[in-house]
């Protein structure tokens, strides 16, 4: 179902507002292509892809366990008196064993890394997209309103020309001509003062995006968000899936894991070992087995009590992590209601106020009304117009916010 509908883009024409009547179905967005190379190439995806690699590896050390096989051996000589010297050596072969249960947690402690790092990508990634929309629509937004006063200045030249000819011919005060100069000299400052911000927000735009500029031409009105009202999926269900609270989720499960895994540790892995020697020449020959105990009590129930605490503090932030989303797809849900309502109010608004400007001129050119009452008017329906764009833009910022978080959904 295309959500996009044709739109009247407004255009100053004779320097007055008229509708430009052109039919477009696509959102004001910048390239797909080239948002998804600046989504992967910002440093912030970069550093959580490289995390994800880290937590890969990681995980695989852990699956193998952080003990290996020692090999060890000595020499050393035996001087009997009376008997002479002998040439000895021991050697020993051992590895601490991990208790049973203890090699399921960490292989489990290992997939639960992998699952927040893989999360912590997804939401870096849509925190870059959020950001370079940001940027793009303070760049389109500064584009458009020196779009729109550019054609007012042109119109203005064109008025003023005119009315300072017809003060020459003794039809029109020299006021008129005075407003028409005053009104021309406002705009142009306004318009020098729009292009360096325009500048401004392009180079801002550029340290995103490899674009060379974020100037559109025409684009679509904003779309009415269509809703399934048989069966909405509620925030909180919606926040569930949320990028930022399966991180938080896999953290706090890895932690609860991690807490379980130093209980486990208070009976300490022991290593065992096999061994081998010779003494007096080879006339003795020593094998036995070794086993070896670490002791240390306190230690490890003062780090039993700190790891319960860290998986404590884990949950506490998923709850508070949960409740931030939820809020968040409340608050973008209802952003992309209510900049559509704004776009919608402001659009009927700058209507009549492109009306009154042609009555006002039409009048002004019959001489029922003063160059200054169709200055006001023009001035009033310019405003509109500005405000209508700006809201315009607002609610497709809105509505692609809104895109994003359900995409990263899919994605998650």
């Amino acid at each position: 179902m295309n959500r996009y509908r044709p739109f009247s883009v407004l255009a100053l024409t004779s320097g007055f507002l008229l509708p430009l009547s052109v039919s477009f179905a696509a959102p004001p967005l910048p390239p797909a292509d080239a948002l998804q190379r600046g989504v992967d190439s910002a440093p912030a995806v970069q550093f959580a892809r490289a995390r994800l690699t880290e937590a890969q590896h990681q995980a695989t050390l852990d699956a193998l366990g952080p003990y290996d096989w020692i090999v060890s051996g000595a020499s050393a000589q035996r001087r009997v008196e009376g008997e002479g010297s002998f040439q000895e050596w021991d050697t020993a072969l051992e590895r601490t064993v991990r208790l049973p249960g203890k090699a399921q947690l960490d292989r489990k402690i290992g997939q639960l890394r992998m699952q927040q790092a893989t999360a912590e990508l997804l939401l870096a990634k849509r925190s870059t997209h959020a950001a370079i929309l940001d940027a793009w629509f303070v760049c389109l937004g500064a584009r458009e309103r020196v779009r729109l006063l550019e054609q007012d200045l042109q119109f203005l030249q064109t008025m003023t020309d005119s009315v300072v000819k017809r003060r020459r011919a003794g039809d029109l005060a020299e006021l008129d001509e005075a407003l028409a100069s005053a009104e021309l000299a406002s705009v142009r400052a306004e318009v020098i003062a729009r292009r360096a911000d325009a500048v401004s927000t392009s180079r801002l735009f550029a340290t995103w995006l490899e674009a060379s500029s974020c100037d559109l031409g025409s684009w679509d009105a904003p779309p009415l968000r269509s809703t399934d009202a048989s069966a909405p999926v509620p925030a909180a269900e919606r926040a569930l899936s949320d990028p930022g609270v399966l991180a938080g989720q896999a953290a706090a499960d890895r932690a609860a894991a991690t807490a379980t895994r130093v209980r486990r540790d208070r009976w300490p892995d022991p290593t065992l070992g096999v061994t081998y020697g010779r003494e007096r020449d080879g006339a003795e020959r020593i094998g036995g087995l070794t086993i070896s105990i670490p002791l240390g009590v306190r230690r490890r129930i003062v780090d039993t009590a700190r790891a319960g605490a860290t998986a404590t503090a884990a949950a506490a932030e998923l709850e508070a992590t949960r409740h931030d989303a939820e809020r968040r797809w409340i608050q973008i849900d209802a952003d992309a209601r209510r900049t559509y309502q704004a776009w919608s109010a402001l659009a009927e608004a700058e209507r009549q106020q492109r009306r009154a400007a042609d009555l006002s001129q039409r009048a002004f050119e019959l001489g029922e009304a003063s160059l200054a009452e169709a200055l006001v008017a023009r001035r009033t329906a310019l405003q509109a117009a500005l405000a209508e764009r700006a809201a315009a833009l607002q609610s497709w910022h809105a509505q692609a916010v809104y895109d994003s978080f359900v995409a990263s959904l899919s994605e998650s």
